[in-house]
């Protein structure tokens, strides 16, 4: 009965790994720590002109991926990087910039500036605006910047399967570290600055990755299948379990020790 156990334990984590394993590859952040990103990255400026990613890099830069109508972590994002914005004794314009680009080739840059206008307005360095641009690109172009600074992300219908995290990169456009979740903490933030300008790369010092995503069941089968062997994997070891207890000579003088 033990043996048995143990295989239902074992093909229930099994089933559970492969499961996982089959979306782990599509979206997350993958490290790309000291990887230099390209220049000839073609954006949307918010005048709604096409400029190069790389003449736009020149100092320490906070860069971040969203797009402006996800239901989930991209707003906390922004709210995070508004939020180190006006902690850090860091300047922007100074020490560092912020760039944020929209990930979906379907929103205008309209858009863009609407939501970029909604956390200025909030802030309290009135040259916040300044320094933290917003851009829009084609889908290629998404591609290329987020595949080579490690930020991989999936469409699942009319939203997003990603990662929540910010990327300083160097004035050289070298990635110098990442920050996970949705909060930047300034000490980390002000440490990491000082070695971009330096071209130093640092070693994410958190790294608990957060999704955001909006998965429907019934068009996401790893899901299904995940969910699915969980719940009868755990049924059915807890019937077995059961059985095994009620059963066997040893649980049953357990049971008459108690009484």
């Amino acid at each position: 009965m033990i043996s048995a156990l143990r295989l239902l334990a074992i093909w229930l984590i099994c089933s559970l790994n492969l499961a996982i394993s089959a979306q782990d590859g599509r979206y997350g952040i993958f490290e790309k720590t000291g990887d230099i990103l390209p220049a000839n990255i073609r954006l949307t400026n918010e005048d709604s002109v096409i400029v190069n990613f790389g003449d736009l890099i020149d100092k320490p830069t906070l860069l971040s991926f969203v797009y402006f109508n996800c239901p989930g972590l991209c707003s906390p994002v922004m709210d995070g990087i508004a939020e180190i914005i006006d902690k850090s004794d860091l300047r922007p314009g100074r020490d560092y910039q912020v760039i944020t680009i929209g990930i979906d080739y379907r929103e205008p840059i309209s858009l863009a500036k609407a939501k970029k206008a909604s956390y200025v307005r909030a802030m309290k360095r009135a040259d916040a605006g300044k320094y933290w641009q917003f851009y829009v690109a084609d889908s290629s172009e998404v591609r290329k910047i987020t595949s080579a600074a490690g930020w991989k992300f999936r469409r699942t219908g009319n939203d997003f399967v990603h990662s929540a995290a910010t990327i300083l990169i160097t004035p050289h456009r070298r990635v110098n570290q990442y920050f996970y979740g949705t909060f930047i903490i300034p000490m980390h933030f002000h440490l990491a600055v000082n070695d971009a300008k330096n071209e130093i790369s640092d070693p994410s010092r958190i790294k608990e990755q957060k999704y955001c995503y909006n998965f429907v069941p019934h068009t996401n089968n790893s899901y299904s299948l995940m969910i699915s062997s969980a719940g009868i994997g755990i049924l059915v070891l807890a019937v077995i379990l059961f059985i095994w207890l009620s059963l066997t000579p040893r649980s049953k003088q357990f049971y008459k020790d108690i009484k």
